[in-house]
């Protein structure tokens, strides 16, 4: 363990990566609910201070997918025109939301260039990243801890950190609901485990990561009521770690203990979803929101799969939503949320990172998904270091979160975990390279 000015850099960025509900947000909308937003100037300073701008391929498509979105924005900035004779759609200029929708992608590639570029220049002193990294463990081990204690008292948690100050009676760390919590502990659960053993560090905080990662899968799984959390941990989580054990020549006499003991994880969350699901399916907002929004989202898809961009997005969703209602296909669901969004561009989402992005982009956007997303998640699979097994695990949940429950718009826990897969895919191949000339 090391303090140093490098860990001391990390360790802003993961915080702030980390704190999704910032009350910045009461002063400048959404785009306010992470302090990234104002580390982007200085991050963006960095990237262009290096003699030369390195862009990985999976930063290239990036750009190129947000070059896309501007263009399709611009299209259908002039077909709302035309058809209206107005910018004004909901009580909300489209130009000005056009461009307030497109600080979202700008901030995460700035994070996500920053990150790899800072990580790949400093790689030979990678002990200060995991210096960082544990820290932010042990601070969410300790939050998560204190958290849980006062959800059965009266008395308000730290409130003064949330955009809303009032009691909350759910674990929500520092993000504005529990929905949002998932990816940031499934990857500072499973990065430091990577870490400790990509850098062989063996004793004392070896052990403490065990326990730390152990501690927050356990006790969060145990209070969750995250649908999409819960769902998520029994598709990818729980057998992608069973793999882990059954190829581990190491641990393959205990797989079986393991198998048993994962078997009954997975019957204990699958039950606790089953709950959730039967009470809530008809009843709550959400399954009323998301169904009735994806739902959408693949009806505009089909009427144009070019994308409608980030302005087509706010004049024509709400009219789609509108049809979908009045069909009827939704009736038996909680449809509150939903009805909302047709008098107000307000929190106007799908509440999915894909079924939003599959508007925006159609399928430029397919293709952008799975060159960014699932193909990097093929590639580490192809490294044999069973070690890749900690990235590979957050990396599926993250893809399959933003598929089912959460949008990336201020989700930087994701764009840096990104990253950082990046700069140690590469770094991989060199190292492959290098071995096989010598």
């Amino acid at each position: 363990m090391t303090l140093n000015k490098q860990v001391f850099i990390y360790l802003i960025v993961l915080f702030a990566a980390i704190y999704q509900d910032f009350p910045l947000f009461n002063l400048i909308g959404e785009i306010g609910k992470s302090p990234m937003v104002l580390l982007s100037p200085l991050m963006l300073v960095y990237i262009l201070s290096n003699r030369t701008v390195k862009l990985s391929g999976y930063a290239v498509h990036f750009m190129k997918y947000i070059v896309y979105c501007f263009l399709i924005s611009l299209i259908f900035l002039a077909v709302t025109y035309i058809h209206y004779e107005t910018f004004e759609i909901l009580d909300e200029h489209i130009v000005r939301k056009t461009l307030k929708m497109s600080v979202y992608p700008i901030v995460a590639f700035i994070a996500y260039q920053f990150f790899y570029s800072y990580l790949s220049n400093n790689f030979h002193s990678l002990k200060n990243l995991f210096s960082a990294v544990y820290l932010v463990q042990l601070f969410l081990t300790l939050f998560i801890t204190l958290e849980i204690y006062y959800l059965k008292t009266p008395e308000f948690f730290l409130s003064f950190l949330h955009t809303e100050p009032g009691k909350y009676w759910r674990v929500r760390l520092l993000t504005p609901e529990e929905s949002w919590t998932g990816t940031i502990l499934v990857i500072f659960m499973f990065l430091p485990v990577f870490l400790v053993h990509y850098l062989k560090i063996k004793g004392f905080w070896r052990w403490m990561v065990y326990l730390q990662s152990g501690y927050l899968f356990l006790s969060y799984s145990l209070v969750s009521e995250s649908k999409g959390f819960l769902l998520l941990v029994l598709v990818s989580v729980l057998p992608l770690t069973l793999s882990y054990f059954k190829q581990n020549k190491y641990l393959r006499n205990a797989f079986i203990i393991v198998a048993a003991s994962v078997v009954v994880a997975g019957g204990f969350v699958g039950f606790a979803l089953r709950e959730i699901i039967i009470e809530q399916i008809t009843t709550s907002i959400t399954f009323g929101t998301r169904f009735s929004s994806i739902i959408t989202s693949l009806m505009i898809f089909v009427l144009c799969p070019i994308g409608l961009g980030w302005s087509g997005f706010v004049t024509y969703y709400p009219q789609a939503i509108e049809y979908i209602l009045e069909s009827g296909l939704v009736d038996q669901f909680n449809l509150q949320e939903i009805r909302g969004y047709l008098s107000t561009t307000k929190a106007l989402s799908t509440k999915s990172a894909f079924f939003d992005e599959l508007i925006y982009g159609g399928i430029f956007f397919l293709i952008f998904f799975y060159r960014f997303f699932i193909k990097r998640y093929f590639n580490l699979s192809k490294i044999k270091d069973l070690d890749f097994y900690f990235l590979r695990i957050p990396l599926a949940f993250s893809i399959m979160a933003g598929i089912v429950y959460i949008t990336y718009h201020v989700k930087y826990d994701v764009w840096i975990f990104l990253a950082l897969t990046n700069v140690f895919e590469v770094k991989y191949r060199l190292n492959k390279n290098e071995d096989i000339s010598s």
